[in-house]
């Protein structure tokens, strides 16, 4: 990474209505599909508890969880129309994951 373009593991996290948004970064790969997560803190105001997940999880269907001890999902999303990503799970609130930092 040259620091002057956003890293592909840079994502953005975005409430139904854009209420809210914060910025996760998916860090490095430690199994087969499952990767560190760093959730800033102000996550929180977009879904509460989501700032305690610690890991992205990428299942074979493309499907992604995350959460605080690499099981138990906080937050599902599946892929979106286009590009990113969209929470089924919980139903409420709707969450958009869209790569990029701004």
């Amino acid at each position: 990474a040259d620091g002057l373009t956003p890293s592909p593991d840079d994502y953005r996290l975005v409430a139904n209505g854009d209420e809210a948004s914060c910025a996760v970064k998916r860090g490095t790969e430690i199994s087969h599909g499952l990767s560190l997560l760093t959730v800033t803190a102000n996550c929180r105001r977009v879904l509460p508890g989501i700032e305690r997940a610690k890991f992205w999880r990428e299942q074979d269907d493309g499907t992604v969880t995350f959460s605080a001890n690499g099981i138990d999902p906080i937050v599902t999303f599946g892929v979106a129309d286009g590009d990113g990503y969209e929470s089924y799970a919980p139903a409420l609130p709707l969450l958009s994951l869209a790569a990029g930092s701004d």
